[in-house]
């Protein structure tokens, strides 16, 4: 490889072999090097390959402005994030997290608290990407000497959670809302306490994540049988009304155009979430 144009002394930008333009980080690597040097693959740190070339464009810009650092700090990250939750995730977390990243170091630095909105719903309903985010926490440590609070374990968990969607913040809000409203929903008319490590319950958020993106989605659920939904209204009418109301307030909220297979699959996950904590 050669170089094709030095950004500073830490980022240089090259040519692959299918022709589209690459990022090439690592420390000194672009040191007394000038344009069609060959470049010292042992200074190589992490190459970033881009979807577009407007992406591309926008990750060069941010590279000029952060610390080499967190850039690298954002790539061990993203790295493990994609071993631990085996999920594919936009390339844009590139740009988002490595921008978080630095930003909340220098935040650290001058003292200045930032309390991450959501902490607690991420914590609960996203327990694998927030531990993600707490082993963030000491690669930051490791690499830019900063402590930062337990907060931006969630702040992170909130970014990888947005690059496992579709790169839409706000919708990743919904969904987060939808699934707590939910809950709150059994907790009011069953008098329901969950047990957050049960499987139940982690099986109800997941069917409730689920059902949230559909409702974003304008989707709904068609597999269902009148047997089944019959078996449900009749033998649990309560967990059956309460699943009613959930539909009924995504409804109004959002406009989902829920029928009765959705009502069916709420009753059948709010009846194990409650009576077998109940038995217990």
């Amino acid at each position: 490889m050669i170089v094709k144009k030095i950004l500073n002394n830490n980022v240089i930008t090259s040519v692959g072999e299918d022709g589209q333009e690459i990022i090439i980080v690592g420390k000194g690597i672009g040191w007394k090097q000038k344009t069609g040097d060959p470049i010292d693959e042992t200074k190589i740190d992490k190459i970033f390959r881009m979807d577009t070339a407007t992406s591309t464009a926008r990750l060069k810009q941010l590279f000029l402005e952060v610390r080499v650092e967190s850039i690298q700090a954002s790539s061990d990250i993203v790295d493990h994030a994609r071993k631990t939750l085996d999920k594919e995730l936009k390339k844009n977390i590139y740009i988002t997290l490595t921008d978080h990243i630095d930003f909340a170091v220098e935040r650290c630095e001058k003292g200045i608290a930032f309390q991450t909105a959501l902490f607690w719903e991420i914590r609960k309903i996203y327990p694998k990407e927030y531990a993600v985010g707490q082993y963030a926490l000491g690669i930051i440590r490791d690499r830019l000497g900063a402590e930062l609070p337990e907060e931006e374990a969630a702040a992170i968990a909130l970014h990888l959670i947005n690059a496992e969607m579709d790169g839409n913040m706000n919708r990743t809000q919904s969904m987060i809302d939808i699934v707590n409203k939910s809950l709150d929903i059994v907790r009011v008319l069953l008098d329901a306490e969950f047990d957050e490590d049960s499987l139940d319950y982690q099986r109800f958020v997941t069917h409730l994540l689920f059902f949230a993106q559909r409702a974003l989605e304008q989707k709904s659920l068609e597999s269902s049988t009148d047997f089944l939904h019959e078996t449900m209204r009749q033998g649990y009418p309560k967990e059956f009304l309460c699943a009613r109301k959930i539909l009924d307030y995504v409804r109004h909220q959002y406009g989902l155009a829920g029928g009765e297979a959705e009502i069916t699959f709420l009753t059948v996950h709010i009846v194990r979430v409650t009576r077998r904590e109940a038995a217990e």
